[in-house]
């Protein structure tokens, strides 16, 4: 009995922790964001980065911190927060026009290499809408496959019976397409394969060792794919599909 007790008041005390927490976030957002409209954006950042010590994390605090580094023109931190807001959301529009602005910021301009129609056409309709979107979407269009499937089975008029056979096969696809959309972006949005650079000049490297050949320099702000990792070094690759290997130190995953 006595462990059940002991259980029951760590659990209220953990779930108190919890709401405290909630509480505080919530504070020294609504805080950051007074400071940040106050123009007083040093006392902005640690506020924000209060709330991210906390573990929260939303489309509105990463949008928010990337325009308050975008104002201290610290644009590789202002390219890092949206980029890992559009992780959330890849269809919001605000964050890639700043994006877009913050990007004309730094040195490198790499031409991405050309996606093919299908490639491209798939991703468009992925990032159209966000991943909580798409798993509503799922819910929504399997609940009318369902109500599909009861015309198709009880309707007596061949014509209602058509009706149900195509629609509900209509939504079986959408719900398909809608789960794997939901998915691949739950799974991007959980997996830190991106980085941006963030040491001012740094060489890319033909192997993970300082005495190896430099291939190409790149500048801070910079997006790389990380393609795996290993004693310290990141092997990289970047839009325009070249690949070489820098220090794990000299940028910063999302």
């Amino acid at each position: 009995m006595k462990k059940y007790t002991l259980l029951i008041c760590l659990l209220i005390v953990s779930g108190l922790g919890l709401v405290r927490a909630q509480e505080n976030g919530e504070t020294w957002f609504e805080q950051a964001n007074a400071a940040y409209n106050a123009g007083r954006y040093d006392t902005a950042v640690i506020l924000y980065e209060k709330v991210v010590d906390l573990g929260m994390e939303s489309v509105p605090l990463y949008y928010n911190m990337g325009n308050v580094y975008y104002k201290k023109q610290d644009f590789p931190m202002a390219i890092y927060y949206y980029e890992k807001a559009l992780k959330i959301d890849p269809s919001n529009e605000e964050l890639q026009t700043n994006l877009a602005i913050a990007n004309r910021a730094i040195v490198d301009k790499i031409e991405p290499v050309p996606e093919s129609f299908i490639v491209k056409g798939w991703h468009n309709m992925r990032t159209w809408l966000s991943g909580n979107q798409w798993a509503w979407c799922s819910i929504i269009a399997f609940a009318l496959f369902l109500a599909a499937l009861l015309l198709f089975l009880r309707a007596r008029r061949i014509g209602l019976r058509k009706l149900g056979f195509f629609t509900g096969l209509l939504f079986l696809i959408l719900f398909g397409l809608s789960v794997v959309f939901a998915l691949q972006l739950r799974q991007a949005a959980m997996t830190e394969d991106q980085a941006i650079i963030m040491t001012p000049t740094v060489n890319v490297k033909s192997s993970p060792s300082n005495a190896s050949v430099d291939l190409f320099v790149l500048h801070e702000g910079t997006k790389v794919s990380i393609l795996e990792s290993a004693d310290g070094w990141n092997k990289i690759r970047i839009a325009n599909g070249s690949v070489g290997y820098l220090p794990e130190a000299s940028m910063l995953p999302f």
